[in-house]
């Protein structure tokens, strides 16, 4: 099988830096096998398959190289600027589902942002307090009096600059 797949980098800065991501557009026609065979085969972080929605705008699905995800932003902002840039999204305010539930998108020229989650605070055992800071190459006197590390999911609108 033979497909155009545009490749889109989301957060460029002028021509330097960028997160690139594989945009397939009528993806309703894959299945869920073909769209892993198609991401593998893109082999970039993160594929976004973009099909009709019964409720959103459109329905996005990410796929790594080896497996489907919930979400990926740097996907979702390249797609929309994608769609916007190329005439196949006209309205400022829009929305996507994707297996984790709906968001909305808000559209500034070609540029996407993208509402996420609220705000979650999960604590840490303190096995993996012992992960984290040797992950970081730090130990427990590195940290705040007091303080103990903790995992943090926020809400944040995400630009994207350039697409390519």
């Amino acid at each position: 099988m033979k497909i155009e797949v545009p490749i889109v980098s989301a957060f460029v800065d002028g021509n330097s830096g960028g997160n690139p991501a594989g945009v397939v557009l009528h993806a309703e026609r894959f299945s869920s096998e073909q769209k892993q065979r198609i991401a593998a085969a893109i082999g970039l972080s993160e594929t976004a398959f973009v099909s009709p929605s019964d409720s959103a705008d459109i329905k996005l699905e990410f796929f790594t190289p080896t497996q489907q995800i919930a979400h990926c932003g740097h996907a979702t902002i390249a797609t929309f600027s994608y769609l916007r840039q190329n005439g196949l999204l006209a309205r400022d305010q829009s929305s996507k589902e994707t297996i984790d539930g709906c968001r909305s998108i808000n559209m500034e020229g070609d540029s996407a942002y993208m509402e996420q989650k609220a705000p979650r605070y999960e604590p840490l055992n303190n096995a993996d307090i012992q992960l984290t800071l040797q992950a970081l190459g730090i130990t427990s006197a590195d940290l705040i009096a007091g303080a103990k590390p903790t995992l943090a999911r926020s809400k944040a609108f995400l630009p994207v600059v350039e697409v390519r």
